[in-house]
């Protein structure tokens, strides 16, 4: 079993482009391609959130278009920047897509020897994430039904802190009620999320809880708890999660560019 977990993808219409300088969708289109050189296609991509920049019909119809040459599922959750009913239409023709209008799009499916349980943290129109009462119930009985098998969870905001005080501010807000339910279920063999525009990891709660990079740009590693929001132009990545049965979910973290190389030995 193979993942391959993307985030932060910001796709903008045809003919914008992200914060006025980058193709996003240029951007993507080559992590499409990082994904499909791989010697050993992934079971599927999950993709965590902030998908389009502002939540327009024809970003999602672009993201849909780059994405289309993966021919393996594409998993997907909601960000802050994203918005549920465009989302939802866009993705209409997928069968974890709960149809519901104004229902949250949070969703549960097998992948293998997994589980996968994908969690919506949007609140429209605010940059922090919070999951709410009824789908932390609805989280907890899931892990009661998927208890024999290990469970991946992904979800947009982190609820853990990064050191990033600006990117801390905006994180999972009922992350406390999320975290004791993690630690009632030792089968949670990791958190992914987004959010970040950094890679990080961390042990919380019993798991691990970890964030790729972004297809787009990276936010900057500023520890200062006066550090204003920038970007900057380090590469773009992702992370690929391997399945070692009775070890657990090894995860690799892949830049996304043109490389020299491979260079063999002997």
């Amino acid at each position: 079993m193979l993942l391959a977990h993307i985030t932060d993808t910001h796709i903008t219409p045809p003919g914008r482009k992200l914060a006025g300088r980058l193709d996003a969708a240029a951007r993507l289109a080559q992590a499409v391609r990082t994904i499909q050189a791989l010697d050993v296609a992934p079971d599927c991509v999950l993709a965590t959130g902030d998908l389009t920049d502002r939540g327009e019909p024809e970003a999602y119809a672009e993201l849909r278009r780059t994405l289309a040459p993966l021919a393996m599922p594409v998993y997907a959750i909601a960000g802050n920047h994203d918005l549920r009913e465009p989302m939802r239409q866009a993705f209409a023709d997928c069968g974890w897509m709960p149809q519901e209008k104004g229902s949250r799009i949070c969703y549960a499916v097998p992948l293998g020897t997994l589980a996968l349980i994908a969690l919506d943290t949007l609140v429209e129109g605010e940059d922090h994430g919070e999951l709410g009462d009824t789908q932390l119930a609805w989280l907890e009985a899931r892990l009661r039904q998927f208890a024999s098998q290990p469970v991946v969870i992904m979800l947009h905001h982190p609820p853990v802190d990064s050191g990033i005080a600006i990117m801390d501010s905006m994180k999972l807000r009922d992350a406390d009620h999320f975290g004791a339910i993690v630690a009632r279920h030792s089968n949670v063999e990791r958190i992914l999320c987004g959010h970040l525009h950094r890679s990080m990891h961390v042990r919380w709660r019993g798991t691990l809880v970890s964030v790729p990079w972004s297809t787009v740009e990276q936010v900057q590693l500023a520890f200062g708890s006066d550090a204003r929001l920038a970007t900057v132009q380090e590469p773009p990545g992702m992370q690929l999660h391997y399945w070692a049965p009775g070890q657990g979910l090894v995860s690799h973290n892949v830049p996304i560019g043109d490389f020299a190389g491979p260079f063999y030995f002997g």
